[in-house]
């Protein structure tokens, strides 16, 4: 897509896309502007898992103009159009977007629920390690969730690849009994009586992670 470059690494800020002046249509962030003097249409959504289309459309026809999204097509009267679409998205950009520091899909499931339920933000507490982040408790500020990004064979598998993980509370005796080395692993870097590392790989369902981080939010006001 013609945009790529401009969206790579981006990550949405959600409420700030509301500032912005998108619409929440059926759960996707909806944002459009009159461009080219008013013939079209320059459309920008944002789904909840971070993935964002872009469409041109007609306003005469009411039909979507593909011609100025593929990157092979040129002409004068394309290259406005195009120019123009890429200041409106640049706009949306530097208003609404952030680095994006961890890639997993799950992870950005996970980073949503926490921002939807909690109205948390992550917080980046070690300039030398950019892909580690807190969230706590806005209470008694006592951290809930740590997301990083480690190596596998810290976790006791065999493999020197990259992958996120999010460590959370648990009860002590559950720790010891869901432990399996394979969806539950012992805590990297944290109390192993307390904590547990969970790969956020797609091999725990969202869902199920979404009740772990609930309890740990819970066990977390009790220490």
């Amino acid at each position: 897509m013609i945009f790529d470059d401009v969206l790579k690494n981006k990550t949405p800020l959600y409420d700030k896309l509301s500032a912005f002046g998108f619409e929440v249509q059926d759960g996707v962030y909806v944002y459009s502007r009159a461009i080219v003097d008013k013939q079209f249409d320059f459309v920008v959504n944002v789904f909840p898992d971070g993935k964002i289309k872009t469409q041109v459309i007609d306003l005469a026809t009411k039909d979507e103009y593909v011609l100025p999204l593929i990157e092979s097509v040129s002409g004068g009267f394309i290259g406005k159009v195009r120019l123009e679409c890429l200041d409106v998205l640049q706009k949306i950009i530097d208003n609404c977007f952030a680095a994006k520091i961890f890639k997993s899909p799950s992870t950005a499931q996970v980073v949503r629920y926490i921002k939807e339920k909690y109205q948390h933000d992550l917080e980046f507490l070690w300039p030398k390690s950019p892909q580690s982040a807190i969230v706590r408790r806005a209470d008694n500020k006592k951290w809930y969730a740590v997301i990083l990004g480690v190596e596998k064979n810290k976790l006791g598998l065999d493999s020197e690849e990259k992958t996120e993980i999010i460590n959370l509370r648990g009860r002590p005796e559950e720790i010891k009994n869901i432990i399996d080395g394979k969806k539950y692993f012992a805590c990297y870097h944290m109390n192993k009586k307390y904590w547990m590392s969970i790969c956020l790989d797609g091999s725990v369902e969202p869902d199920e992670i979404f009740a772990r981080i609930d309890e740990s939010y819970v066990l977390a006001k009790k220490h």
